[in-house]
């Protein structure tokens, strides 16, 4: 199965990816930009990064494309600057 996962790189969502990867799932970090919290889960064999904002309807269209489900794991945890 291919499973995309918006805020993918966050806690929740790259905890995730690496349990579907475990049991032989492909997956796609859908991301604002890259998180340098866990850069390996990037290179891991079965794991594709896209960087894009949760608001861009063409992108994520596109990233979720061949998906077989999509969890969505982005969220504001805390209101900095623009994240208000």
């Amino acid at each position: 199965m291919r499973v995309a996962i918006t805020g993918g790189t966050g806690f929740v969502g790259r905890h995730l990816a690496r349990r579907l990867v475990q049991e032989g799932h492909s997956v796609v970090l859908v991301a604002r930009g890259l998180d340098r919290r866990d850069v390996s889960l990037r290179s891991i064999r079965g794991v594709h990064f896209v960087s894009t904002p949760t608001d861009d309807v063409d992108a994520l269209t596109e990233a979720f494309a061949g998906s077989d489900a999509v969890a969505h794991c982005a969220g504001i945890n805390r209101e900095l600057a623009s994240q208000t």
